[in-house]
């Protein structure tokens, strides 16, 4: 009898203390850390654990605590990683608690297991932690020794798991709440980023970074999607550990994204098994050489004004990673995204309107000296060779005159086609007005650009602008161009003094006979026309 009074009052003694030193702190873990201690004070054991599981709420089990004895002292250990709730876990919240007893070695599943490896517990207890509206987790303690627990220990270990329920309840609470505040901010955060920019690298950017802070996120997609020809556009991938990937269009009659834009609706799967039942023909993209470590994904659609524009997802390498949370914080991101990438759309084609000449879509005349004084410039200060080249297409109103200016328009935009097919992407070509077209050549002197020259050249006068302007063969549309092209010097100290060289080394060759190139020479300050063509 006086056994059991000691032990209650040992027990009352634990529980007072440990309802004040759980009041006392906010973090999980040391309050995972004074609940084994109060049960090793109480009844004793060599391994023991706590772990966070809500079945009603599902996901990934959250290790608070877990402790081995080894070489006669309690270790912390870091490695079990349970993707799931183990078989033991889910007894005891489905029986309320119970006990285990082994005579000899057994094998626990690597996510399961921690400690030292050599030896296993023989006597272990498992009990939930639960208020009565829900289970907070499970409690279990474990003995190197045989038959070390009885039902009275049991009890005791329940009446502990108890009384600690509300303080986990409660620092369970907190957790979840900095949680929701820090997702919420940084929500907020990449919405006025995202709002603020029309840079579309930097939106996804912003998406990608925010995705990453608040659930796990080993790869990650944004694709758009071009309703004209139904494919799936990939406009943003990073596949782990941060690398970007580019990849290429493809049909939107497969893959997530084809899934995606076909259903408009979102999709969380939480194992390859649910990836496999799903009938989704995955389109893989980065290092494919490997088996795909993918086993989570969320992926959301792109809408706005009740249009596609395509998906926003997150991939994890774990199972179970995400939860209805996640799915709708991604949601709120890919609204956002849909509304930039609407406002860049537009941005780019104001832009492309202000900056292009309505007739050919190359560059107008306000745009091509933007852009080339940028480069004339640089070339000033650094020194490299910078050319500029002018074309006029030779007898342009005679065209318009026997063909019409229908006809007209399009050797205007078949010549500028013609002549961008010969040019560098770094090279700016622009229309200066009626059939005068402009060059500039960034790191070329004259003699290379006298090739480029020539390569126009060639170009429009074997050109078929019959066949283009839909004119009989019949008709003899024959179109040249006359050429002139001066390098900066020294001398030359202005953009506009070098297009007026260049313009007069034009003039030079349709005054002495159309259809071949002038460069501008210093000497007398003129022209001198090269070999007829």
């Amino acid at each position: 009898m006086t056994g059991k009074n000691e032990f209650e009052t040992l027990q009352n003694d634990v529980f007072a203390n440990l309802g004040r030193e759980l009041a006392s702190t906010a973090d999980a873990k040391m309050a995972a850390k004074i609940i084994l201690d109060a049960a090793d004070l109480l009844i004793g054991w060599d391994a023991a654990y706590l772990i966070l599981y809500d079945p009603e709420i599902g996901g990934v089990p959250r290790p608070l605590l877990t402790v081995d004895t080894i070489d006669g002292r309690h270790v912390e250990q870091t490695n079990a990683r349970p993707q799931k709730p183990s078989d033991n876990m889910l007894k005891a919240i489905e029986q309320g608690g119970f006990m285990s007893f082994y005579e000899h070695h057994f094998d626990i599943e690597p996510q399961f297991s921690f400690g030292d490896r050599r030896k296993r517990t023989l006597s272990q207890m498992f009990v939930p932690v639960k208020t009565n509206k829900r289970t907070i987790g499970v409690l279990s303690i474990q003995s190197y020794l045989p038959n070390a627990y009885a039902s009275e220990t049991l009890q005791a270990l329940k009446s502990l798991a108890s009384h600690c329920a509300g303080a986990l309840e409660r620092i369970w609470a907190q957790e979840a709440l900095q949680s929701s505040v820090a997702r919420l901010k940084a929500l907020h955060n990449a919405v006025n980023a995202i709002n603020a920019s029309l840079d579309m690298e930097k939106v996804c950017q912003v998406v990608y970074e925010t995705v990453k802070k608040v659930m796990p996120c080993n790869d990650f997609v944004i694709d758009g999607y071009d309703a004209q020809t139904n494919e799936i556009v990939p406009i943003f991938a990073i596949e782990n550990p941060g690398r970007r990937v580019f990849t290429n269009r493809y049909a939107a009659d497969h893959g997530m994204a084809g899934e995606i834009v076909r259903t408009c609706k979102p999709l969380i799967f939480n194992s390859t098994k649910e990836m496999d039942e799903s009938g989704i023909q995955f389109e893989l993209y980065g290092t494919t050489t490997e088996e795909d470590p993918t086993q989570s994904i969320l992926a959301v659609p792109m809408n706005l004004h009740g249009d596609i524009y395509g998906m926003v997802s997150a991939q994890s390498y774990e199972q179970n990673a995400y939860k209805q949370d996640d799915l709708d914080l991604l949601a709120v991101l890919a609204s956002h995204a849909a509304i930039a990438i609407e406002n860049a759309r537009l941005f780019d084609s104001i832009q492309q309107l202000a900056n292009t000449d309505a007739l050919t879509g190359i560059l107008n005349r306000r745009r091509f000296f933007e852009l080339a004084e940028q480069e004339f410039i640089k070339a000033r200060k650094t020194n490299i060779p910078f050319t500029i080249i002018m074309l006029d297409i030779d007898n342009f109103k005679q065209i318009n005159d026997n063909h019409g200016h229908k006809v007209g328009d399009v050797v205007l935009v078949f010549a500028a086609e013609v002549c961008k097919t010969s040019l560098r992407a770094d090279d700016i070509f622009g229309r200066l007005g009626g059939e005068e077209f402009v060059v500039a050549l960034p790191h070329t002197n004259a003699a290379h650009a006298y090739e480029v020259a020539e390569r126009l050249r060639y170009a429009i006068q074997s050109a078929d602008f019959s066949g283009r302007a839909g004119l009989s063969a019949s008709a003899d549309l024959r179109v040249t161009v006359s050429i002139g092209l001066a390098e900066a010097d020294p001398h030359c100290h202005t953009l506009d003094l070098l297009i007026e060289r260049a313009d007069k080394a034009m003039y030079k060759s349709k005054n002495s006979g159309r259809n071949r190139i002038n460069k501008w020479q210093e000497k007398a300050g003129r022209s001198l026309r090269s070999q007829s063509k």
